[in-house]
């Protein structure tokens, strides 16, 4: 049993640095460093002069996506007898997120692909397919944030409930959950929000992540897995 309970905190903690490093990975590191935000033909250009960054961004991307899938079933399996509608409802909307997410990589693989036609032929028509593609695959991805905040917000609810974490982390993890909730979606109506108001989530991911993996979780909480 003790086992068991250690895979599966493993598995929490690596589900969670997972699904936070790899999309952080992919956007500041290889896609965003691509992208010219005043000339799709730059941008065209530069994915096409750089197929590596491009594709392992996606790559990584996709990983974030089973990641995400990942994370709604341990944190499911781990919080359902709190309260399994609840759980069933945030590991739901967790896979819309995922299933959103994956469709806005479709986009990003088809900007890819019209960027070496550009590269190719030089085609000027190129340039308003594929700015329209960039920015249907940023509408999707900040779409995507909706679902992802309603179940992250059921399942840190239930996080305090359980006491699997100390209150305070969870209540950290809510309170940031909010402002990406809100804030992302806004961006992709053309509201500029500073970085610093999603900052404190991006924090939160990456410091839940090591808590579990370093501290693990209160084995009251592990009892019935």
């Amino acid at each position: 049993m003790k086992t068991i309970k250690k895979r599966f905190t493993l598995a929490l903690g690596l589900a969670l640095l997972l699904q936070a490093a790899a999309p952080f990975i992919s956007g500041v590191f290889l896609f965003d460093p691509l992208v010219d935000k005043t000339d799709i033909g730059k941008t065209m250009l530069n994915l096409a002069q750089h197929p590596f960054n491009a594709q392992l961004s996606i790559f990584l991307d996709i990983v974030a996506v089973m990641g995400v899938i990942w994370l709604g079933v341990l944190f499911y399996t781990l919080l359902q007898k709190n309260n399994k509608t609840w759980a069933m409802t945030g590991l739901g909307f967790y896979v819309l997120e995922a299933v959103m997410l994956l469709v806005g990589k479709t986009f990003s693989y088809a900007l890819i692909r019209t960027s070496d036609l550009y590269l190719i032929t030089s085609e000027i028509s190129l340039l308003s397919t594929g700015q329209v593609l960039l920015q249907v695959e940023k509408f999707i991805s900040s779409m995507a944030m909706i679902p992802f905040g309603v179940g992250a917000f059921l399942f840190y609810y239930l996080l305090v409930k359980s006491k699997a974490l100390p209150t305070w982390i969870s209540i950290w993890g809510l309170v940031s959950m909010f402002l990406v909730l809100f804030g992302i979606p806004l961006i992709a109506y053309g509201v500029k929000i500073p970085f610093a108001i999603v900052f404190p989530y991006v924090q939160f991911e990456f410091f839940i992540g090591g808590y579990v993996l370093i501290k693990g979780l209160r084995e009251k909480a592990l009892n019935d897995i």
